[in-house]
C-alpha cells in the first residue's frame, strides 16, 4: 500500500512533459483564434488599417494625376477638375465602405455622386468663361465626369468585398465553438499536466515552460510569418489598395505579439513565484536547528 501511495506521489514526469508540449500548442492555437477574432472579425481593426496604410494619401495622389490628365486633354484647368476630391473625402468614403462590408452590403458603390459633382463643377467653369454649353458640350463633359467617377470608384473600394464578407461570416460562425473547444482542451491538459507532475515544484516548472514556449511561438508568428510569405512582392493595383492589404496583413500577424507578451508575463510571474518559494525554503533550512 505504501509503495502504491509513493508511486502515485511521484507522478509521471514523461507524461507531464508531453502534456506541457500539448498545452503549448493549444495555447498557441487559442492565441491564433483570438487574433482572428480581433482582426478579421473586427470592423474597428479594418478602420485602423485604412489610416495606418495612408490609404487616402495614395488614392488622392493617383486620382489627382488622373483627373489632371483628363482636364488637360479636355481644356479644364488643374485646380478646377481636382477641386471635387480631397483626402478627407476619400478617407470618409473608405470608412463607409468598411462599415458597409461588415454590415453585409457588398454591392459595388458606383459613386454617382462623384460624377454629378464633377459634372456640375465643369459646366459651371465653362459658363464662367462665357462658353456656349450646347448639348454636344454637355455630353462631352458628362463623359469626362464619368471617367473620373470610374477612377474614384476603383481607387476608393474594398476589393473582392463579396468574397471577403463570405470569409468573415464563416470565420465568425466557426470561431466561438473553436475557441471554447480549444480553451476546454487546454485547461484539461494543464490540469492533467500538474497532476501528473508528481510535485508542485515540477508542476510549476512545466507550467512555466508551457507559457514560455507559447510566448516564443507567438513571437515567431508575429515577427517571422509576414517576411517568410514574401507579401511585399505581392502585385496588386491600385497602389492604395496594395498598401491597405499589406498593412492589414502585417498588423494582423503582428497582433500575435500581444498574446506573446501576455504569455511571457504569466511565465515571468511563475518564475518569480518559483524563485521566491525556493528562497524561502532555503532560508527555512538555514534557520532550522
Amino acid at each position: 500500500m505504501a509503495d502504491k501511495i509513493k508511486k502515485r506521489h511521484r507522478g509521471s514526469p514523461g507524461w507531464a512533459l508531453l502534456l506541457a508540449w500539448l498545452s503549448t500548442l493549444l495555447l498557441t492555437a487559442l492565441a491564433l483564434l483570438l487574433t482572428l477574432l480581433t482582426t478579421i472579425c473586427s470592423e474597428s481593426f479594418m478602420r485602423k488599417q485604412v489610416a495606418r496604410s495612408h490609404f487616402a494619401d495614395y488614392a488622392y495622389s493617383y486620382l489627382y494625376d488622373n483627373f489632371v490628365s483628363y482636364g488637360s486633354s479636355t481644356g479644364f484647368e488643374e485646380d478646377v477638375i481636382t477641386s471635387t476630391i480631397s483626402r478627407e473625402q476619400i478617407n470618409a468614403d473608405m470608412e463607409q465602405a468598411v462599415t458597409d462590408l461588415y454590415a453585409g452590403n457588398t454591392a459595388v458603390n458606383a459613386r454617382e455622386n462623384v460624377k454629378s459633382e464633377i459634372n456640375d463643377v465643369l459646366l459651371a467653369d465653362l459658363a464662367s468663361r462665357g462658353m456656349d454649353v450646347t448639348e454636344d458640350v454637355s455630353s462631352a463633359v458628362e463623359i469626362v465626369a464619368d471617367a473620373c467617377r470610374l477612377d474614384y470608384a476603383n481607387y476608393v473600394a474594398i476589393p473582392l468585398a463579396s468574397q471577403l464578407y463570405t470569409v468573415i461570416t464563416k470565420i465568425e460562425r466557426l470561431l466561438l465553438p473553436g475557441m471554447v473547444g480549444t480553451a476546454v482542451l487546454c485547461a484539461a491538459a494543464l490540469f492533467l499536466m500538474i497532476r501528473l507532475a508528481g510535485g508542485s515544484r515540477f508542476g510549476v516548472r512545466c507550467l512555466t515552460f508551457t507559457f514560455l514556449a507559447s510566448a516564443l511561438l507567438c513571437t515567431l508568428g508575429a515577427t517571422v510569418l509576414y517576411p517568410l510569405l514574401g507579401l511585399d512582392n505581392f502585385s496588386l493595383e491600385p497602389a492604395s489598395i496594395r498598401a491597405l492589404v499589406l498593412t492589414y496583413l502585417q498588423n494582423m500577424f503582428g497582433s500575435l505579439g500581444i498574446f506573446a507578451a501576455i504569455y511571457a508575463l504569466i511565465a515571468l510571474i511563475l518564475l518569480a513565484l518559483m524563485f521566491t518559494a525556493h528562497h524561502q525554503l532555503k532560508r527555512h533550512y538555514k534557520q532550522k536547528p
